[in-house]
């Protein structure tokens, strides 16, 4: 009885080790079939804007690149932010040969406050990106302190 017992407990222990061990991925995350490249990365603060008064404020970020997209179908930008300011908009901005100033993607006042994930057509032209913050406050006082900030921006080419 207690050898048919210690073999049945050596079995689940083989079984158990190598359900373990079959339960260990690979350190690499699973390519989803995207064919994603990161472009560009600026980790860390991006920008910010501050407001101490009562007044608008505009910050104007051009990424340090120019930009040739040829080879890529679209772009996939992402970064994060927040305001402490109940009006404030942040803005992706393209400027090129044929067009100036061109809004890729805008977010306003509480969609400001998030993760932003968006997918885009990938311009021909070479091409300057600027991200674009803006904070005007509704409320203020004296000795009022808002901000808008931006972070962790990362653009991907997709094939």
């Amino acid at each position: 009885m207690k050898k048919e017992l210690k073999i049945i407990l050596n079995a689940i222990m083989l079984v158990s080790l190598v359900f373990l061990y079959a339960s260990c991925g690979d350190e690499n995350p699973l390519n989803n079939g995207s064919n994603e490249t990161l472009l560009y990365e600026e980790p860390g603060l991006v920008d910010s804007v501050v407001v101490t008064g009562c007044y608008d404020q505009t910050s104007y970020h051009f990424l340090n690149d120019t930009f040739l997209f040829n080879g890529y179908s679209k772009l996939r930008v992402e970064f994060e932010s927040f305001s402490s300011s109940d009006r404030s908009r942040i803005s992706l901005v393209s400027y090129n040969a044929a067009v100036t100033n061109q809004i890729l993607y805008t977010k306003n006042n509480e969609e400001v406050n998030m993760l932003h994930s968006f997918e885009m057509s990938a311009p021909a032209d070479t091409t300057w990106l600027e991200l674009r913050l803006f904070l005007s406050p509704r409320v203020c006082g004296e000795n009022d302190y808002r901000y808008l900030r931006a972070r962790d921006l990362k653009i991907f080419g997709i094939k």
